[in-house]
């Protein structure tokens, strides 16, 4: 297997597994909350926060305002926008993970998204598995020349094998 670096980070077959803590949305938007799930992972020894940035109005259409999931009495439309940060606030989030001596990693869920990232300045992508045969999403992505972490989850062999 070859190696891949993320930051000065080295991954492959002859160094210690990576340790990626997902915070995703599970702040629900709120950047003090964020910052104290970046705090814990770094004490259980976390090397790598991933994040999830959601610009709603990019990733979703309008109609996305009246699909209410099981969970929830809402439509998914508001609950992406109560859970995503500001990209202000993504920024610091960001900030205060790389003070720590971390890597701040997200996964884009649009175009927008990924632009912000790459505004950022972050040094890798996470694509989800639900995103994984978003091929203009990952093209688009795969054009900052950066690494990308690709999950494939949600998805069974014939669906993420070479065609």
């Amino acid at each position: 297997m070859a190696n891949i670096t993320i930051g000065n980070r080295k991954i492959g077959d002859q160094y210690n597994p990576l340790v990626i803590a997902e915070i995703g949305i599970n702040h629900e938007g709120s950047l003090k909350v964020a910052k104290e799930m970046v705090d814990a992972a770094f004490k259980a020894g976390a090397e790598v926060i991933k994040h999830q940035t959601h610009v709603v109005e990019d990733e979703m259409s309008p109609e996305a305002k009246k699909v209410i999931p099981g969970n929830t009495d809402i439509s998914i439309y508001e609950v992406m926008e109560r859970c995503a940060l500001s990209e202000d606030d993504e920024i610091e989030l960001k900030n205060y993970v790389e003070s720590k001596g971390m890597i701040f990693v997200s996964t884009p869920f649009s175009r927008a998204a990924a632009n912000r990232l790459e505004k950022m300045g972050v040094q890798a992508y996470k694509i989800g598995s639900g995103e994984c045969n978003n091929y203009p999403l990952i093209e688009h992505i795969a054009k900052f020349g950066k690494p990308m972490i690709v999950s494939t989850g949600m998805n069974d062999i014939g669906s993420i094998k070479k065609q």
